[in-house]
């Protein structure tokens, strides 16, 4: 059998609407550079910031002769490289993929090989498991180190069913520490963000208080009743701006520095792969030993469908709460 020379990759040329912007095309599979190596992608995730890259939100992307090819999260084989890692499983997140080089929804990526010796992939996580918890638990991993709680401390995650949210849960528990679960309903064990929180916060700490908000609304109501339930020397963390006019919150000032409360904002864009493969390999004994877990659903789409794949991001903009994730058929 012929090796095959070429592979199909989702591209864009320009940022515009997914349906016009994205579509599939054949490019030969890259040829790695001198100290790189060849990964054979077998699931890629689509992360909101996939999306909003197609639609023009960041500035910093740039297109070769190309385009670009999009996409963070992935998991695949080492295919060429150096020897000892042939036919290992390794996942990887981060850098500038599908942002200022081409990203991980394509049959290939190259990768500098000094880094295969921190993406093993955990041993009990399917290819599409694996990609599906690239970027979500390198927020994650990010909001809850600001965060710092100590053994037993509350940590109140607003979104904690989303994907980061539930991520956070699982990190602050890892932490010894305590996650104070949200929702817009009674019950469940969890604070309900529709109603007032100091009575509720005081119940479902036993008095001792939150030390850290991590906010993956950011919603502005929420943002002031959150900040003002913070125990003194409280942290807020948060990942998305305010849909107001200018993206603002507004916080009572005097109140903040009295108490002595610190905000922190986080941005996985900047950390480079390395940087993010790192994180992730403090992690793999985490999913081995089953104390984090990927998420619970997931949909998975043939890369190869090109209908299905503009369809998964437009799920992913409809804010889906299932993980979409592109499986390449060719493996």
């Amino acid at each position: 059998m012929t090796p095959a020379k070429t592979q199909t990759v989702l591209r864009f040329s320009k940022p515009g609407a997914l349906a016009s912007a994205l579509s599939l095309t054949s490019l030969p599979i890259p040829r790695p550079a001198p100290g790189h190596a060849l990964i054979r992608v077998h699931a890629s995730a689509i992360n909101p910031s996939d999306q909003k890259n197609i639609e023009g939100a960041f500035s910093q992307t740039t297109f070769s002769e190309h385009g670009r090819i999009p996409g963070r999260d992935f998991a695949g084989t080492v295919v060429s490289g150096p020897e000892q890692y042939i036919g290992k499983s390794v996942w990887g997140t981060g850098g500038q993929n599908g942002f200022e080089q081409d990203g991980s929804h394509a049959e290939y990526v190259t990768i500098d090989e000094n880094y295969l010796s921190v993406m093993e992939m955990p041993s009990n996580l399917s290819f599409p498991q694996a990609a599906a918890c690239g970027v979500g638990f390198l927020t994650a991993s990010m909001m809850v180190g600001k965060a710092a709680p100590e053994q037993g401390e509350h940590v109140l995650i607003l979104g904690s069913s989303g994907a980061v949210g539930t991520a956070c849960k699982q990190l602050v528990k890892l932490a010894g520490a305590v996650p104070v679960e949200t929702s817009r309903k009674d019950g469940n064990g969890s604070i309900n963000i529709t109603e007032e929180l100091p009575s509720q916060i005081e119940s479902a700490t036993g008095g001792k208080g939150i030390v850290a908000v991590i906010d993956t609304v950011g919603e502005t109501t929420l943002f002031k009743k959150s900040l003002e339930a913070l125990s003194s020397e409280g942290r807020y963390i948060i990942i998305t701006a305010s849909k107001s006019p200018g993206n603002l919150f507004t916080f009572n000032a005097l109140a903040f520095y009295r108490s002595n409360l610190s905000m922190h904002g986080i941005n996985t864009l900047p950390v480079s792969f390395l940087q993010a493969v790192q994180q992730l390999a403090k992690l793999k004994k985490g999913f081995e030993d089953g104390v984090l877990t990927p998420p619970a659903s997931i949909d998975e789409t043939e890369l190869q469908d090109e209908k299905a794949v503009i369809a998964a991001y437009e799920k992913v903009k409809a804010g889906s709460k299932a993980k979409q994730v592109l499986v390449n058929k060719n493996v």
